[in-house]
């Protein structure tokens, strides 16, 4: 049993406070107010304010455990008087808790040297006065502070497949000279759908009509049609953009399968897959409202369409996975366990991974009665 009227919290930072309290003989898990675990930087300030509003009579931390995404670091920060970017906290105010700090990070799996830091530290003391310490909304990021490398986005509308690579870029974009900036591929799913887009602007036809005959190549310009050709009788393309302004890949991702789509029949092709790739794609900084406005009112759309996962489809029965091609042609049976289903999931658009892990919990959950999507 923890004592309710201890002065010592235990953060145990990505180890797990109940395993950690079950490792300290019982004299000194007594001694201890609490033990909680710390993972992000932001789950800092639910901390500092729980420390300031509730748990009045703490007066020392002792950090012990593996910092594995530096919220260790920030709370010594804070009970030092530093705060980072992570705080939506009135950091002035922490101060007034005079908060002692104790910090084993270096020392985690040194048991003795956790105990000896509880009992030297273990002063019972009357509770101070709470301290309101409001955890203002998230600020509302420009650009994404860390390299994320290339997203990868897949439908089978032109339309939503660039709502979809505006929503990325304001996700994932980062900041560089007045413009948002973000590199994905953005993959168009046509199986012989006919679509009326125009002639693209800034890739030409005649690029992609050579493309297919496998004469493609070339590296001046803004679009580079990188190679095309044909599988299984499906024809498919990829395409190069560079430095696109995101407000016009509205008609450019449309303008190309259309001129791919004549391309593929006029060599007898059916009209497949087009890869595009974008190279720092870009939004000017003062439009961002304006793209939000847009991603708003079409995310829902966007995302809850059903769009066919061109890698095929699986089957979850008799503790196997059986993986089928588009064509309903059973490729493979793998395992069903736990981690050959995420090593599957891995390699499947986020959608098709997404409803892969909901029928593997559903299957773990119901044993027997599951039944493949039975259960929705």
């Amino acid at each position: 049993m923890a004592s309710t009227d201890s002065n010592l919290l235990l953060v145990t930072l990505w180890a797990k406070p109940e395993a950690v309290l079950a490792s300290l003989p019982e004299d000194a898990r007594r001694m201890v107010a609490a033990a909680t675990p710390l993972y992000s930087k932001d789950g800092v300030n639910y901390l500092l304010a729980s420390l300031a509003e509730r748990l009045l009579s703490v007066d020392t931390v002792i950090i012990y455990g593996p910092d594995l995404t530096g919220s260790g670091q920030a709370l010594v920060d804070a009970l030092s008087g530093k705060c980072g970017e992570w705080a939506r906290i009135p950091c002035e105010k922490l101060g007034a808790l005079s908060i002692k700090v104790i910090d084993l990070r270096g020392r985690y799996g040194d048991l003795e040297a956790l105990v000896e830091a509880i009992k030297s530290s273990y002063k019972p003391r009357p509770p101070r006065a709470a301290t309101p310490l409001p955890i203002s909304p998230p600020k509302a990021w420009m650009g994404y502070p860390h390299p994320v490398g290339w997203g990868i986005l897949y439908d089978t509308s032109p339309y939503y497949l660039w709502v979809k690579a505006v929503d990325y870029l304001l996700t994932y974009g980062y900041r560089h000279e007045g413009e948002l900036k973000a590199s994905l591929v953005a993959q168009l799913g046509l199986w012989g759908q006919s679509l009326e887009g125009g002639s693209p602007r800034v890739c030409s036809p005649d690029e992609l009509k050579r493309a297919l005959k496998g004469e493609a190549g070339g590296a001046g310009g803004p679009c580079v049609v990188l190679q095309g050709g044909e599988r299984g009788g499906w024809a498919y393309l990829d395409v190069l953009i560079r430095g696109c302004d995101v407000r016009e890949l509205r008609d450019e991702l449309p303008g190309v399968a259309s001129a791919f789509f004549e391309a593929a029949e006029e060599m007898g092709l059916r009209p497949g897959l087009i890869s595009y790739l974008l190279l720092d794609s870009r939004l000017p900084l003062d439009l961002v409202e304006e793209a939000k406005a847009l991603v708003e009112r079409e995310w829902r759309t966007a995302y809850g369409r059903d769009v066919y996962d061109p890698r095929g489809s699986f089957v979850l029965s008799g503790g196997g996975l059986s993986h089928y091609t588009t064509d309903g042609v059973l490729l493979r049976i793998t395992p069903a366990d736990r981690r050959a289903i995420l090593r599957e999931a891995a390699k499947l658009l986020p959608d098709h991974a997404f409803y892969l892990g909901e029928e593997a919990a559903a299957m773990k959950l119901l044993g027997d009665r599951y039944k493949q999507e039975g259960w929705r």
